[in-house]
């Protein structure tokens, strides 16, 4: 019987009662078997009716289908009611690891368990023979950490299906992780974009991840939203340490970037350049044409002299 619930005949008989004597002299007794109940009993009075409340603590021998009985006096007069109501004991099932922390790749047994009426269901585990215990072992690995299992037990009670659950949870200690899915070898970036460096180390416990670049120490700014600049660029070094281990991995940082200044220095070199070649080119040329000249002019002087000297008489 439910806390609260009316028992039948007593509204009406108290009613009748009521016009004669007040409802607050009656007495009301609860019995469970031949257990009486009065010291747990709660007596509530509205106007012309009254309401009994009691706390059943039932016993194991008294498991299974039970009389309660109300009983109500006023003045001379009497009423019994009776109401059949099941006790029943269905504590939360038990689950248990063999270990609840343990190093990758520890074996461990998951067992839930129930009383002997119940059934038990473990979650993750393919069901097998209805039963009150159900066990599986698991090799640890690090995937399992923070992995909860749950233990669900039903039972029947009266033509009702009543369940309890309990969880646990698997704490699972591994070395530091760093692959490519955590922290991406390769970043190419535009100089002047906003980027958010993200490189992040799993282990349990947490690993401490530090990233320097090799050539001067430079820290990679991880984490943060910043402007990227080409002193980002060169290889860094990625450390994650933690007390089950450390992991390095190197990550190289690109920037891409077009220098305008470097554009028209090459530019104006290419131009000197050009101009001194035209100049040397023209210089030379002059240099060889003056040189003929002088040779043709030698040549000439030459011719005249011979043809002067074979002119004069002997």
């Amino acid at each position: 019987m439910a806390p609260g619930d009316a028992l039948p005949a007593l509204p009406a008989f108290l009613a009748l009662l009521g016009a004669l004597l007040p409802v607050s002299e009656a007495q009301v007794h609860l019995a469970l078997g031949d257990r009486r109940l009065d010291s747990r009993s709660t007596i509530t009075y509205h106007g012309d009716s009254l309401s009994a409340k009691t706390v059943l603590e039932g016993k194991a021998e008294e498991e299974g289908s039970q009389q309660l009985t109300c009983a109500v006096m006023l003045g001379n007069q009497s009423l019994e009611t009776r109401r059949s109501v099941t006790i029943y004991s269905f504590p939360a099932p038990n689950l248990t690891l063999s270990e609840p922390e343990v190093s990758e790749g520890t074996e461990v047994m998951v067992e839930c368990q129930a009383r002997a009426e119940a059934v038990v269901t473990l979650s993750g585990v393919p069901a097998g023979p209805p039963g009150p215990r159900v066990q599986f072992l698991l090799n640890a690995s690090a995937e399992d950490n923070g992995r909860s299992f749950s233990c669900s037990a039903a039972l029947e009670v009266a033509g009702q299906v009543l369940q309890k659950n309990r969880t646990r949870e698997l704490r699972v200690l591994y070395g530091p992780w760093l692959d490519e899915r955590d922290c991406p070898g390769n970043w190419t970036w535009k100089e002047g974009s906003q980027q958010t460096l993200r490189c992040q180390a799993r282990g349990n416990p947490s690993p401490h991840l530090n990233c320097s670049r090799e050539k001067d120490g430079a820290l990679l700014p991880i984490g943060n939203l910043s402007c990227v600049t080409r002193n980002l660029s060169g290889t860094y070094v990625c450390r994650a340490i933690s007390s089950r281990g450390e992991l390095i991995r190197e990550v190289s940082v690109m920037v891409l970037y077009s220098d305008h200044q470097n554009i028209v220095a090459i530019v104006v070199v290419t131009i000197l350049a050009t101009l001194g070649a035209v100049g040397s080119a023209a210089y030379v040329y002059n240099r060889q044409r003056k040189i003929k000249k002088y040779k043709l002019q030698e040549a000439q002087k030459a011719t005249t002299m011979k043809l002067n000297t074979q002119a004069t008489p002997p």
